[in-house]
């Protein structure tokens, strides 16, 4: 994918971006980058490389037996408006996440995108998909940029799920972006997944604690490449 693509796309999902969207529903998202909401969340680990940090945090649901994560990390070899424009293309996504096998944009509105995405598991386990919506806003406020992608799941049955094939309801993933002084890149994230199916829930919050770094480390690299 050539470099003229890939502007070419983002500017015309930037335009998309800033049409009719509210700061409020953002907001309580951003000001994670000030203050920390962690009440009723545990911390769980640190992960660390050269080239990213992240702290992440769960809480419990009893309900579901499975947790929320957050995580707070920073990029640093990566500005945020290229870390935005990576993680919205999707036809990009599916180059260097090696678990999407399908990924693409059901419909849009001037607030938001319903997308498709079907998950690879490893074998034997059956593969996931989801239809959620997606809302994303960059906000330029008294200097200071930010860049928030709220991503939930949907009960939507406009495309069939297929044989085979468990449909996830219960998803959420909201990142944010900021600029760090050196250049780097802010991160802030709200994880949850209820695949369902006969996984144990250990197992579910196993690959949520692993996944969460390496989705970091994944996001980090396809942003190295991603002007090549």
């Amino acid at each position: 994918m050539g470099m003229s693509f890939k502007l070419s796309y983002y500017n015309e999902y930037k335009s998309y971006l800033r049409k009719h969207m509210t700061d409020s529903e953002f907001t309580k998202y951003l000001t994670e980058f000030d203050v920390k909401n962690i009440d009723g969340y545990e911390f769980l680990t640190t992960s660390e490389t050269k080239e990213y940090k992240v702290d992440i945090y769960r809480q419990y649901n009893k309900s579901t037996g499975l947790y929320t994560y957050k995580g707070y990390g920073e990029l640093t070899n990566v500005d945020p408006e290229k870390a935005y424009a990576v993680y919205c293309d999707l036809e990009y996504r599916k180059k260097w996440d090696g678990y999407a096998n399908e990924l693409y944009v059901i419909k849009e509105t001037e607030d938001e995108q319903i997308i498709y995405w079907r998950v690879a598991y490893p074998w034997p386990l059956s593969h996931r998909d989801y239809v959620f919506q997606r809302k994303s806003k960059i906000i330029d406020e008294d200097g200071k940029k930010q860049w928030c992608i709220i991503g939930k799941g949907l009960d939507d049955k406009s495309v069939k799920c297929k044989s085979s094939v468990i449909r996830v309801i219960e998803y959420e993933q909201t990142l944010a972006f900021q600029a760090t002084p050196s250049g780097g890149t802010k991160v802030f994230m709200v994880y949850c997944d209820n695949p369902g199916g006969a996984l144990p829930a250990w197992l579910i919050n196993w690959a949520a604690k692993t996944g969460v770094p390496k989705f970091m480390d994944d996001l980090q690299k396809a942003c190295q490449k991603y002007d090549k």
